[in-house]
């Protein structure tokens, strides 16, 4: 049996695939898109964000206690993301291209659902259709982009393409909470294959009845793009041997975390300077040897986890395959606010 979290409301939708389905028909024959904003290039920055400002960031770099993990998944994990403020939802993609979500104490809340999924990036949890949902934005494994629905009757996560245009493969993707009400149900940006250096962001609206996601104009890096972040002051891309990238946000402090080809993570700090990020084992949790996938919160979560999160997807040996959950209250914290670690059982 696998737990289901509260995700109830009084107007659910019993027939999921119906009710979307109408949603995404009625937007493909338009519909009168209401006060929404007109479309603004994003600001991609050279500058670094905000790190940490204590002696965490010495010559020895910073080291992360890891607390809890889920149990075995049983197969190779690709990718790991969260859901935004509310929700406490953690979803995993496999490199079969099934999805799976966990809540924050690791266990399953769902089976492994086969959606072909590639890549997922951080959701977020609000009322859709009359309905409390958490949406994951991903890739599948055809390049197709795709917003992941889970809440109400839908017992497993469920795919619904996005209408982006004829644009090609796309590789990558990042997300990023909404500023205002006007940024919808998220802001989200893309590459793809043909236009590897071009970051098109653009926000995931519901209009009406219907899903939008509304373009800004696309702005060109320097290099091709390996990852990205959405921060409150902006896009921030990576080239390789960066593969992911997670900005932990908490009462205006920011710290940008990066994962490697290598399964390395790194800090970044506001000065440019890069520190090794270890994560060391728990009194009963074994970090992964290489880590596959990774997402973090700095928000406050229940559960112990008052300086947020860090999720990291991987292989403990070669059979033995888990989420593993990291307290970064170290660097989203000050000294003064920092609790005890979290008791492990």
């Amino acid at each position: 049996m696998f737990k289901r979290p509260p995700l109830s409301n009084a107007n659910r939708l019993v027939n999921a695939s119906l009710a979307l389905s109408l949603l995404f028909i009625a937007a493909s024959c338009g519909s009168d898109r209401g006060d929404v904003r007109a479309p603004v290039a994003p600001e991609i920055s050279d500058d670094l964000t905000e790190a940490a400002r204590d002696p965490l960031t010495d010559a020895d770099g910073v080291s992360l206690p890891a607390v809890w993990a889920s149990d075995n998944l049983g197969k190779p994990i690709s990718s790991i993301a969260v859901t935004g403020r509310r929700g406490a939802i953690i979803a995993v993609s496999y490199d079969d291209g099934d999805m799976q979500l966990l809540n924050f104490e690791g266990e399953r809340i769902t089976d492994a659902a086969d959606l072909s999924v590639e890549t997922l990036a951080d959701g977020q949890y609000g009322m859709i259709a009359g309905t409390l949902l958490s949406v994951f934005p991903g890739i599948d494994q055809d390049g197709g982009l795709n917003a992941y629905l889970y809440g109400g009757e839908i017992a497993a996560p469920i795919a619904f393409p996005l209408d982006i245009g004829s644009v090609g493969r796309v590789e990558g993707l990042c997300s990023g909470r909404p500023l205002d009400e006007r940024d919808g149900v998220m802001r989200l940006a893309y590459w793809t294959q043909g236009a590897a250096s071009r970051l098109q962001s653009g926000r995931l609206v519901e209009v009406g009845d219907a899903l939008v996601f509304l373009a800004d104009e696309p702005v060109e890096a320097a290099n091709p793009i390996t990852a990205c972040v959405l921060e409150q002051t902006g896009a921030k891309v990576f080239t390789a041997p960066v593969t992911d990238a997670t900005s932990l946000e908490r009462n205006g402090r920011r710290s940008l975390i990066t994962l490697d080809n290598a399964g390395g993570l790194t800090l970044i700090g506001e000065d440019g300077e890069n520190t090794d990020i270890t994560v060391r084992d728990g009194l009963s949790v074994r970090v992964p040897k290489r880590i596959t996938g990774f997402a973090g919160t700095g928000d406050a979560r229940s559960g112990g986890y008052p300086g947020g999160l860090i999720v990291l997807g991987g292989a403990i040996s070669t059979s033995e395959h888990r989420a593993v959950l990291v307290d970064p209250s170290a660097l989203t914290l000050s000294e003064f606010e920092r609790p005890a670690v979290r008791a492990q059982e």
